[in-house]
């Protein structure tokens, strides 16, 4: 892996916000929390969609106050690239682990779009013994790295759409298929292979993923690493990534909003500039040009769900 050499840290005026990265290979999603967090100067960052070390892509990465709004942004779908390779399987389903078994591949691609196919129609999904999910406050490659037995239970998730890339193929001694997945929150490619392994009675494991889109955000609107490091590629401010609609309100509700009080429609109709606010699920709140909250719609009334 090249080294990546930070020229100087930041000092930036804007902490409280957003970056789209695009993760290089060799390091975890934490890893680069915590290289941006020295390069920035900030003592919290986090991210949506954890990304396994050899995985690369899309990434949001929140700094400072900006991480209580992480989990508005990972319900999204995503979408991948992936090389699986059929013959060999790993302790963590991908080429990073220690290969625990082997088995002749005898199939076809007719086989192989049949099997995909099938997987389509599942609405469950079993994920990895070595994935951050957590049981009991604990996450499973804890788990597995003590040996330890956990109960697993399927996830209500789902393999949307699917595009092949270039259909079975020998190369390096296995055969491989390249795909492109549009998958719902949750999903794991490693889980995928696995299965599509078994439906072609051999095994799989994911030799390279890059994830390409996270809802509409995709690899045009993200930064390499190398790029953030050696340049001065400023924070997005909260307002500006989220692109909410922006309502004015009265010095009358100025007290409710900065108390986070419960609002009804009525108090927005009256004490704002909002002419119909039907249609909002979230919005901010702002008083004299200064954003004082984001309020989302629950049933009838608005609550709070940050305040600047």
């Amino acid at each position: 892996m090249k080294r990546l050499e930070i020229t100087k840290n930041l000092s930036n005026d804007v902490i409280d916000g957003f970056l789209n990265v695009d993760k290089p290979k060799n390091m975890t999603s934490n890893d680069l929390c915590q290289i941006l967090k020295k390069r920035y100067n900030i003592k919290s960052c986090g991210h949506n969609g954890t990304l396994d070390p050899d995985a690369t892509g899309v990434m949001v990465l929140a700094f400072g106050r900006a991480c209580k709004l992480l989990s508005l942004l990972d319900k999204e779908d995503k979408t991948y690239l992936v090389k699986i390779g059929f013959g060999k399987l790993s302790d963590t389903l991908d080429v990073s682990g220690k290969i625990i078994a082997e088995k002749n591949v005898n199939i076809n691609p007719n086989d192989v779009l049949a099997s995909i196919n099938k997987l389509l129609k599942e609405d469950k999904q079993m994920p990895p013994k070595i994935s951050a999910i957590k049981i009991n406050g604990k996450k499973l490659y804890e788990y597995a790295r003590n040996l330890e037995n956990v109960d697993i239970q399927p996830r209500n998730v789902k393999l949307l759409d699917y595009k092949i890339i270039k259909n079975l193929y020998y190369e390096d001694n296995m055969y491989h298929i390249d795909l492109l997945l549009h998958v719902e929150k949750g999903y794991y490619i490693r889980s995928f292979a696995r299965d599509l392994g078994e439906e072609l009675n051999t095994y799989g494991i994911v030799e390279e993923l890059r994830r390409i889109k996270i809802g509409d955000l995709d690899l045009t609107k993200c930064i390499p690493l190398e790029d953030i490091l050696s340049k001065e590629i400023p924070i997005i401010p909260i307002t500006n990534y989220l692109k909410y609609d922006k309502i004015n309100i009265s010095e009358k509700i100025v007290k409710f909003v900065l108390n986070g009080v419960t609002l009804y429609e009525r108090n927005l109709i009256n004490d704002s500039d909002a002419k119909d606010i039907k249609g909002l699920t979230r919005f901010i709140l702002a008083y004299k040009g200064k954003d004082l909250a984001i309020y989302e719609r629950q049933v009838e009334v608005f609550r709070p769900i940050f305040k600047y």
